[in-house]
């Protein structure tokens, strides 16, 4: 089996090149299904019978709830990526998804507890999906501080692989927490194509603009930091020498 492409990947210079292509399309992409998401939430979507327009902050928190479970298994796949291949690009990824994702997992505990104080009377419940999402931010920011902490960037590397891939089976339990245990959280919803239904098109098809919209905002925000760490990483390079001259 060829794997060139596989190496090509995890050429530093290869893939700020190629990203710098892709950002334009994202970003286009992205406002686009921001805009579409947010104006039929705000102006189409009908007020839900018990939490008025409460309800509006569920196009808020399901993407961004969604989105915090994708950073650890990323996390995990690149740390994997590094301890076995040793490649530079894949702990670049490690490092700079790490305050990402903690910031995407407090703004989903944040926006879970405005909406669970109208829906539930309280702004938290030590509850299993509460509890593990809580403890993943505190994982998050473990990866961060150790990174820092540790002065052998080779070590550092290692321990944060290692942390990630333990994060990772914490996604699970994250994800199954409420059919495993009696939980204030409610479980998923079942979604329908019958207008009719109090789950119907006019209800999802705004908030799959939405979850777009914030993966696609994950993308280009993970693109910037990577090609950012990796002008800081490479900055002897001459590639990146004649990049700075050029500019």
């Amino acid at each position: 089996m060829d794997w060139t492409w596989f190496h090509k990947w995890g050429s530093p210079k290869w893939f700020y090149e190629l990203s710098g292509k892709w950002l334009p399309w994202l970003v286009g992409a992205m406002v686009t299904c921001l805009l579409i998401g947010v104006i039929w939430a705000l102006l189409f979507v009908p007020q839900d019978y018990q939490q008025g327009l409460t309800n509006r902050i569920f196009y808020v928190h399901v993407p961004v709830a969604s989105i915090s479970l994708a950073f650890f298994p990323l996390m995990a796949i690149a740390g994997t990526i590094f301890l076995v291949w040793r490649m530079k690009l894949a702990d670049v990824v490690v490092k700079v998804a790490a305050p990402l994702g903690a910031w995407f997992t407090a703004l989903a505990l944040a926006s879970g507890s405005i909406w669970g104080v109208d829906t539930w009377g309280t702004w938290w419940v030590w509850d299993g999906r509460l509890t593990s999402l809580l403890l993943q931010f505190f994982l998050l920011l473990g990866v961060v501080s150790l990174r820092t902490a540790l002065e052998d960037s080779e070590g550092a590397a290692r321990a944060c692989a290692l942390l990630s891939i333990v994060g990772g089976i914490n996604v699970v339990v994250i994800k199954y927490s409420v059919d495993w245990w009696n939980t204030l959280h409610q479980p998923s919803s079942n979604f329908t194509l019958a207008t009719d239904q109090a789950n119907g098109p006019e209800i999802w098809v705004p908030l799959i603009f939405m979850i777009v919209a914030v993966y696609l905002f994950f993308a280009i925000s993970l693109i910037l930091s990577t090609r950012n760490e990796i002008l800081q990483r490479e900055k002897r390079a001459q590639w990146v020498i004649d990049l700075v001259a050029k500019s």
